[in-house]
């Protein structure tokens, strides 16, 4: 009777077990599937949206698309986050509050993000806050934000701006910057953490930095406005020739192009419109057309130039001003310059352009054009020579690489708004006396001695056949 009694109640704990793992197991799956709803039922902004780079891209190369440093934004696409570098946006945070106190509070600063935290978090691919475990030392981003107005959303949204604005103020004036400020004491980390702000994935929407910086300084004539300090800040990315203080200060003249700035998504969209051209920007309606690319598109640089094609280094700062004469065969470029954060630089522009611009490829197409010249290390070296390349990665092959590694990624398009100049090249290229004339300057009259050779050896010639007729008259 007594085993039968233990036998028993072994088996109710038996079932009380199973029942438990069952409701575990049950529990588990209904939270996994209320998180698998909520994502595709959370509206999105098409146009503002901030999502991971594609999986594909970043098996390729994660290093050009993850931030060494600072990580901004609620995205799950890091391997680590940095303790000390939380610390230190918690002392800009800090400094910043201090600097806005005379028109804003922290309490305002809070208030704005919470109104305007459904839109924030509607910006996002998908959200997870972050959470800092002081006691372990231990940094968190797993932690589901199931709306925009969870504490832990509103608190990472307010230290990620107070640091981007902290950090931007510094950069443009030395007031209120000591001189062992951690990302200021050597010129490498802020050229890193630059690197970091420009990343397509690290990134908080423009226009709430825009709106926290205008509530702490608006009116105040000691500080410029949000889209001056953003574009000094990014100023070695700028590519044109008038310069940011005529962009920024009002004038009609530059309307169009200072409201397209001022409605950037955020950083990365801004940088890929400070490397279009100045005309694409005045005037969107008549913007490059991208016409139909047939056949053979290029040909290499060396090819043609065996061609009769002229490579000049363009005057024009942007990047994307390629012109040719075909009367002449002057192909201009503008100069590149190639170092370490270069393929970063442009993967995360195409990254962001073939999922936000599918019919504005300006930056793809670039790319593509540059590709097609650059196919061999003769090629490098003679761009090199003509500066349009300034090459500071150590070597012509790996100039070679950077282009095959950028293209690799690229989806092709039958449309290109080079094609223009890709149809006068061909054309140029296809006169077959352009290439003597290519030929004989090449092999003739490539240097300066080797030009006196020639004409010594052609006068030498002209000389011995007049002698010779000379001779054969006197018979």
């Amino acid at each position: 009777m007594e085993n039968f009694a233990r036998n028993h109640e072994a088996d109710i704990e038996n079932n009380a077990s199973q029942e438990k793992l069952l409701k575990d197991f049950a529990e588990g799956i209904q939270s996994k599937y209320n998180i698998v709803m909520h994502n595709s039922q959370r509206p999105l902004i098409p146009d503002r949206i901030i999502c991971c780079v594609n999986p594909e891209l970043r098996e390729a190369n994660a290093a050009a698309y993850r931030p060494k440093f600072v990580v901004i934004g609620p995205l799950r696409c890091y391997g680590s986050i940095l303790e000390h570098i939380e610390m230190q946006k918690r002392i800009y945070l800090a400094s910043f509050l201090q600097r806005a106190e005379k028109k804003a509070s922290l309490n305002d600063f809070y208030e704005l993000i919470k109104d305007s935290a459904d839109e924030i978090h509607g910006c996002y691919e998908e959200t997870y806050c972050r959470s800092w475990d002081f006691l372990s030392h231990k940094i968190r981003q797993d932690i589901v934000a199931s709306n925009g107005r969870s504490e832990l959303f509103i608190e990472m949204v307010l230290v990620d701006a107070s640091f981007i604005i902290e950090l931007f103020l510094r950069a443009f004036s030395k007031k209120g910057r000591a001189e062992s400020d951690f990302f200021f004491h050597e010129p490498e980390t802020i050229y890193n953490i630059r690197q970091d702000l420009f990343l397509a994935h690290n990134q908080l929407p423009f226009f709430i930095l825009k709106a926290l910086y205008e509530l702490a300084f608006a009116g105040n004539p000691d500080h410029p406005s949000f889209l001056h300090l953003t574009c000094h800040f990014f100023g070695p990315y700028y590519n044109q020739h008038t310069s940011i203080q005529d962009i920024i200060s009002p004038s009609d003249c530059h309307d169009r192009y200072r409201a397209k700035l001022e409605g950037s998504k955020h950083f990365t969209d801004l940088l890929r419109t400070l490397q279009l051209p100045y005309s694409f920007q005045k005037d969107c309606e008549q913007s490059l057309e991208a016409g139909q690319v047939k056949g053979k598109y290029l040909y290499s640089a060396v090819r043609l130039r065996e061609a009769g094609v002229k490579f000049k280094v363009s005057t024009h700062r942007c990047l994307l001003d390629i012109e040719f004469n075909q009367n002449n065969g002057e192909l201009k470029i503008p100069p590149l310059r190639l170092d370490e954060l270069t393929e970063s630089f442009f993967l995360n522009l195409l990254a962001w352009e073939q999922r936000y611009y599918p019919h504005e490829t300006l930056i793809r197409d670039y790319i593509f054009l540059m590709e097609y010249l650059i196919k061999s290390t003769e090629d490098v070296d003679l761009l090199v020579r003509k500066r349009i390349l300034i090459d500071q990665l150590g070597s012509h092959n790996a100039v070679v690489t950077l282009f095959k590694k950028l293209w690799k990624h690229v989806t092709t398009m039958k449309k290109n708004h080079y094609s223009d100049i890709f149809r006068k090249l061909n054309a140029y290229n296809a006169v077959r006396h352009h290439s003597w004339i290519a030929i004989l300057k090449l092999q003739y009259f490539s240097t300066l001695w080797r030009g006196v050779a020639t004409i010594a050896a052609v006068v030498l010639l002209v000389l011995t056949l007049i002698q010779t007729i000379c001779a054969v008259i006197s018979l």
